[in-house]
Formats: structure tokens, sequence, C-alpha cells
């Protein structure tokens, strides 16, 4: 069995061909994740600023219910979606390692943000930010790019801008809303439109 030559104009064709598919996998399932981890940030920013005029500095620790919770969530949402089967390319696992990544580093920082004084919320924002972005401009998922790149931005004024702690967090939540929320319901919304149409 002879291989088949490709023209430069068909190699072309079959990356474009492949870089489509694998961003219309990525929207399949994308926008969950981004729901799950921005909608327990918000609870949880939202639970500490109202908490803190009766808990003062111990109400931080409630910070650690976003990787408790939204690990959780996310665990029970891989689990349901077990049996999809798809071949996982490059792409996807540079994307995965560069949240594992980014990850490990937030909580690295949380971590020493209780021994060391750290900008911490403003950190984050510029970490997770930086994933987004990643994903965003791998998958050509404009929605991401534009709010990463929001979310990057309000970290470095965090870090240049005085203000009361409790109004940081407030900002936090807020922008971690508009990183992730706002671009998870985009995605769910293209995934049910690229469904009916399938």
């Amino acid at each position: 069995m002879e291989e088949k030559q490709l023209t430069p104009q068909e190699s072309v064709l079959m990356i474009e061909k492949m870089i489509e598919q694998t961003r219309k996998r990525l929207i399949r399932g994308a926008g969950v994740p981004c729901l799950i981890w921005g909608y327990v940030t918000l609870f949880t920013s939202f639970l500490i600023f109202f908490s803190y005029p009766y808990l003062g500095y111990k109400v931080n620790n409630l910070w650690m219910l976003i990787p408790i919770l939204g690990g959780a969530i996310s665990l029970i949402n891989k689990w349901k979606a077990r049996n999809e089967v798809y071949a996982r390319t490059q792409i996807d696992r540079f994307i995965d390692t560069t949240w594992i990544v980014v990850g490990l580093n937030v909580m690295a920082f949380s971590i020493l943000a209780y021994r060391v004084p750290l900008a911490i919320l403003s950190i984050v924002l510029i970490l997770v930010g930086i994933a987004t972005a990643i994903t965003g401009f791998s998958y050509k998922v404009t929605v991401l790019k534009y709010s990463s790149i929001f979310g990057m931005i309000v970290g470095y004024l965090l870090l240049i801008i005085p203000m009361r702690g409790g109004m940081m967090v407030l900002i936090f939540g807020i922008t971690i809303f508009i990183m992730h929320c706002l671009p998870g319901h985009y995605l769910c919304y293209l995934e049910r439109k690229m469904l009916r149409n399938a």
C-alpha cells in the first residue's frame, strides 16, 4: 500500500482541520470546569467578605473551601464523563500541564501567604489569568483570551492601588466571575449549539 504524499496546501488544510477538531472538543465540556471553579471562588469570596466582620482574620481559613469544593465537584464531574472517549492531542497535554503547574503554584503561594505577607489575591489573579490566556490562545477561544487579559490587568492593579482587604476580596471574586463564569456560560452555549447542529 502506497502512502500518498501531501502537497503543502493539503498539509495546511489537514493541520487546520486537526486544530478545529481539537477546538470543538474543547468546547464540549470546557464550560463546566470554568463554571465550577468560577462559582466556587465567587461563593467563597462573598462568604469571606460577609463573614469578616464577625470572624476577623480567622475568616482567611475559608479560602481552603476553593480547592476542597472545586476539587470535589470537578472529580464528580470527571467521574460522570468517564465513558466519553476521545483522542488526546499534544495541545490537550500542554493545557493540562499548564493548569497543573499553575494550580500547584497557586497552592504553594496560598500556603506561603499564611507565613509571609503576600499580595496573594493579586498573585492568584495573575497566575490564573496566565493559564486562562494560554488556554484561550492555544484553542483560539476569543472570550477566554479577553477575560484572561482582564483578570491579569486587575491582578496588577490590585498590586499598585491601595485598598481595604474586604474590598480586595470582593474585587477578586467578581474578577474570577468575569474571567471564568462568563466564558463558561458562553462555552456551554456553544456546546449546546454545536450539539443541535450535529
